[in-house]
């Protein structure tokens, strides 16, 4: 029988070179979407705020490779900002300022993307996601255990597209396969500039 081993050196490269890949596949489809929109569908760039300033930026994360840190540091906010975002709008807590979207809708939301799913759990499925999304959020937004939580964000954002796709709602309006992959890319790079990882590990090294 042949016994396959895995080396523990290369395996974090290989996992590396997977997530840019998918950086870059999500990047170029997002940028032929926008592109298509723009000159084909006569749509301005305003109307996509949303892609441009959250999912754009980890075109830079692809450019670069990941070997800047400040700016594989300075890329955690933009995924923090889009979960807890949508989280303060979802409960009042923007005002006037946010989109709107309310409790209710967001339930009438959570149902339509998940067709499969009985009427019963809805409820429940919602409350779970937003308990993740602040739990993401703040994890990014402050640098505690960022490997795991932009591993965390990135599977949210992928179910989260999957099930948009699924149910006949495009993601592109809001690059969600684009973060996702630049939320798996950031979990394979040092995006610890300015965190809470950074400062205990800082505290382990004193003598």
């Amino acid at each position: 029988m042949q016994v396959i081993s895995v080396d523990p050196v290369k395996s974090p490269v290989t996992m590396r070179r997977f997530a840019f890949v998918l950086l870059w596949l999500a990047a170029i489809a997002q940028v032929a979407w926008m592109l298509f929109h723009h000159f084909r569908l006569r749509e301005s760039w305003g109307s996509m705020w949303y892609p441009l300033t959250l999912a754009a930026p980890f075109l830079l994360l692809a450019l670069t490779g990941g070997r800047i840190r400040w700016l594989a540091s300075m890329l955690r906010l933009p995924l923090a900002f889009a979960f807890l975002e949508a989280v303060s709008d979802r409960l009042g807590l923007l005002g006037s300022s946010g989109p709107g979207v309310a409790w209710g809708e967001f339930l009438d939301y959570t149902a339509k993307i998940n067709p499969l799913l009985p009427g019963s759990v809805i409820p429940a499925v919602a409350v779970l996601v937003t308990i993740c999304e602040i739990s993401l959020g703040l994890g990014l937004l402050f640098g505690v255990k960022i490997r795991f939580v932009a591993l965390g964000a990135a599977a949210l954002l992928f179910l989260f597209g999957t099930a948009m796709t699924t149910s006949g709602v495009s993601q592109f309006p809001y690059g969600v396969y684009l973060m996702a992959a630049g939320a798996l890319a950031l979990s394979t790079v040092d995006a610890s500039l300015l965190s809470v990882d950074s400062l205990l590990q800082s505290r382990k090294k004193r003598p």
